[in-house]
């Protein structure tokens, strides 16, 4: 391999780029494009959700559980329809998203330490969000329910040892312990700290693939991929010179996701810099690997596109930057360790938010080089220094 053939390759390949100025959107204006809207319209959480409550009781202990929902940022309290009716008709027009329904008598049994039942009716439209919603609805009566219960313990029995028979509960009902709860990395369970490394993963699949497979199709279509048959350099050397530019693209898209994650996110950056660019570096063997492959297959820039489309779909679908791999049947779990993002996406995730290095990260780092070098080599090889 002579270094004067990939270089002067690497040059011919970034004039032509140059002059392509509808490339350039594609290259900076995306990666941008894609981290507002991921950072902030792409949100898991849920709040602010349309509710309606039937209270049959209106009894003190009724407003103060009803009030317990108005005071979370999670319920915005709507509507009070009058009969069950209309609470589910407001369900099916889609005006409240979940409705509480609170029975007669409902003070009557709390006082009486007798259970007391809520019925809550909750749109499944959006299965994500209606579990969320069931888990806050579920959360704010179990604190309602061991308030009311600290208040019926009898104090003066403390003395005689018995402090638990003085719960006004059927047995099992209640308890005294008082769980803590510490979540790591990300406190608040923000969405954004979640979408916005993954920015990175799905910016170097989508460009430098697209990139990669466009390249040698547009070289075909236009006649001049003879010129570079017929030249004196090797087919590493040909390879090579192309990717060359679409390597230094791919880190450049990863500068500007790292500023913006900072300064408009404020995303924390806990891990080594340098650690996140080798590692993107090594993903991009992969990448560049795939559309290489694709090139190869394709002998118009449509059927690239559309090869293209389908793979990045299922890597992005599958590669554990938008679904918890876990949550995937056991089959498709398997088959999405051949899958390169599945480990880079726990790397940017891991330098991300944990601040670990490559003592931690090295057989995640390992597994990707194994499949980055396996396809780039492979892609290479499919490629022959000829015209079919």
């Amino acid at each position: 391999m002579r270094l004067h053939r990939l270089i002067a390759i690497t040059l011919k390949e970034l004039h032509q780029m140059k002059r392509d100025w509808k490339m350039y959107p594609l290259l900076f204006f995306a990666p941008v494009l894609q981290l507002a809207i991921l950072g902030y319209a792409a949100s898991f959480e849920v709040k602010h959700v349309p509710t309606g409550v039937l209270d049959q009781d209106k009894t003190y202990l009724s407003r103060r559980y009803v009030e317990q929902f108005g005071h979370s940022e999670y319920f915005d309290l709507l509507y009070y329809p009058a009969s069950r009716k209309e609470l589910c008709d407001l369900l099916d027009r889609g005006k409240i998203k979940i409705g509480i329904d609170i029975p007669v008598d409902f003070q009557k049994h709390l006082k009486t330490g007798s259970l007391s039942q809520v019925q809550l009716f909750v749109d499944g439209t959006e299965s994500n969000s209606a579990t969320i919603a069931m888990t806050y609805a579920t959360i704010i009566s179990q604190r309602f329910s061991a308030k009311i219960s600290l208040q019926s313990i009898d104090t003066s029995l403390f003395t005689k040892n018995d402090f638990l028979g003085t719960w006004r509960r059927d047995t099992g009902k209640a308890t005294i312990i008082n769980e803590e709860m510490r979540i790591w990395y990300n406190p608040e369970l923000l969405s954004k700290y979640f979408f916005v490394p993954g920015v990175i993963c799905m910016i170097l699949l989508i460009v430098t693939t697209n990139l990669t497979a466009q390249s040698l199709v547009r070289e075909r279509e236009v006649g001049t991929l003879e010129q570079l048959l017929v030249s004196p350099a090797t087919r590493a050397e040909l390879i090579l010179g192309k990717l060359s530019p679409f390597i230094f693209i791919g880190l450049a898209d990863v500068a500007i996701i790292l500023t913006g994650a900072e300064l408009i996110f404020h995303v924390p950056i806990k891990g080594s810099i340098p650690l996140l660019f080798l590692f993107s570096a090594v993903f991009l063997f992969t990448t560049l690997g795939l559309g290489l492959f694709i090139s190869t297959a394709s002998r118009t820039q449509e059927q690239a596109m559309v090869l293209t489309f389908f793979f990045i779909t299922t890597i992005v679908l599958l590669g554990g930057v938008i679904f918890p791999i876990e949550n995937m049947p056991r089959p498709v779990q398997m088959v999405t360790y051949l899958f390169p993002l599945r480990y880079f996406t726990v790397i940017v995730r891991a330098l991300f938010l944990k601040g670990v290095g490559m003592d931690v990260l090295w057989d995640e780092g390992l597994c990707l080089l194994a499949i980055g070098l396996g396809t780039l080599v492979l892609s290479i090889l499919r490629f022959k220094k000829q015209i079919a």
